[in-house]
């Protein structure tokens, strides 16, 4: 099967206000602000993949600080995103959050708390079982949510922007238990998330 990834963009962006600048900013001077999107790439055997994400958040590196560790970027579990991942694709991207501003420090973790995901086959396939769509449990997604592997901790910087990409790889992450082609068929799917960082870059 030819390999097909997900990628997740998270963008990053310390904010500064400068004497005579125009700044649509809402947030205090010198915030950093966090925005992630969401593409996707078709896969071979699957027509949809639809996930709920109820909550998006960085967690702080320091866990001596007080407080809560953890920087909501989205936090809705009454009114949870949708998405079909198998629409995201050809450079077609969908916010996950809006850019949302963050207080200055570094973030050792980004994780994305998905309540639900159903997947839904193509056309002339089927599980052996009857049927050619199946909801898919989630492991940690509806608790702590699924963490992003990251190369090294976030930095966000007064003045600074910092691109992460993430890599969602469908065929790592969707495990296809049998084989269509064969007369024993498939018999479901797991969801076995992964989510690591392809690159970084900082303006």
């Amino acid at each position: 099967m030819v390999r097909r990834a997900i990628s997740f963009v998270a963008v990053v962006a310390a904010v500064s206000v400068l004497a005579g600048a125009c700044n649509d900013s809402t947030g205090p001077e010198g915030a950093a602000r966090v925005q992630i999107r969401l593409t996707d790439a078709p896969s071979d055997y699957i027509a949809s993949a639809e996930i709920w994400v109820s909550a998006v958040y960085l967690q702080r590196a320091d866990d001596d600080e007080e407080g809560d560790p953890r920087v909501f970027l989205f936090d809705d579990s009454d009114n949870p995103k949708h998405y079909d991942l198998m629409l995201l694709r050809d450079g077609v991207t969908a916010d996950l959050t809006e850019a949302t501003d963050v207080e200055e420090g570094t973030y050792g973790q980004l994780r994305l708390v998905v309540d639900s995901a159903f997947v839904t086959l193509i056309e002339g396939v089927e599980f052996n079982a009857g049927g050619n769509t199946a909801m898919l449990k989630v492991p940690s997604g509806s608790s702590s949510g699924i963490k992003v592997l990251l190369e090294e901790p976030v930095a966000a910087e007064e003045g600074e922007t910092v691109v992460l990409l993430v890599d969602f790889d469908v065929d790592d992450n969707f495990r296809l238990q049998g084989n269509p082609e064969t007369p024993a068929g498939l018999s479901g799917i797991l969801f076995t998330p992964v989510l690591k960082e392809k690159s970084r870059t900082e303006e």
